[in-house]
């Protein structure tokens, strides 16, 4: 019969628990969204070593790792369902293989050189969009107002500049829980269709 050690049961136990007690929300959200500066697929998977140290200095804890009994890679990733990225950089700087390459925390070069993911407005869910309340949020939490996102029409409803957005999550972060109208998808990844973002509809007057 084989025996396990008992600390490393009692962690694989834990860790267990810890999947079960996960919110669906945050289980459900695996989309692969990768650290800032991170390199292009397939040299990331080769200079990464699974060093934990970008998720030890992420001070909103935004970056995972795959649990300790599971199969995949230990590569580290973004959970933006749970919390956002507020572009500090300092993942990048503690990287020691570079495998994601050091960022300064500057606004102008962040706005350069960090591309999380983009992001996807529903419209039918976001209050303004749907006239059914006033939300300014997502707007009022984005690093680079008017540039990634303005506000629109009588509503004052937000409108996404894919091109000009680092893909941070700070709006969906701040969505309100009963709408959930905002989400950061991968880069590549498509968008929903076209009739899944509606037109400005009027509150009532």
């Amino acid at each position: 019969m084989v025996r396990m050690n008992r600390r490393r049961l009692i962690g694989a136990v834990a860790a267990a628990l810890a999947l079960v007690a996960a919110p669906k929300k945050a289980r459900a959200g695996a989309r692969r969204i990768r650290p800032p500066g991170a390199l292009p697929p397939g040299a990331f998977e080769q200079a990464c070593i699974g060093c934990f140290r970008c998720a030890e200095v992420c001070p909103t804890s935004c970056i995972r790792f795959p649990a300790a009994f599971s199969l995949e890679q230990a590569l580290p990733q973004l959970e933006l369902t749970e919390r956002a990225c507020v572009l500090c950089m300092k993942c990048t700087q503690v990287c020691p293989t570079d495998a994601l390459k050091p960022i300064a925390a500057d606004a102008q070069v962040i706005a350069s050189e960090v591309k999380l993911g983009l992001p996807v407005l529903t419209r039918p869910k976001c209050l303004p969009w749907n006239g059914s309340g006033v939300c300014r949020l997502c707007y009022q939490v984005c690093p680079y107002p008017d540039a990634a996102v303005e506000l629109v029409g009588p509503q004052k409803a937000p409108l996404f500049h894919a091109d000009a957005c680092v893909g941070c999550g700070l709006c969906e972060e701040a969505c309100p829980d009963g709408a959930q109208a905002i989400v950061i998808v991968p880069l590549g990844t498509e968008p929903p269709p076209a009739p899944d973002r509606g037109p400005l509809r009027r509150g009532p007057t």
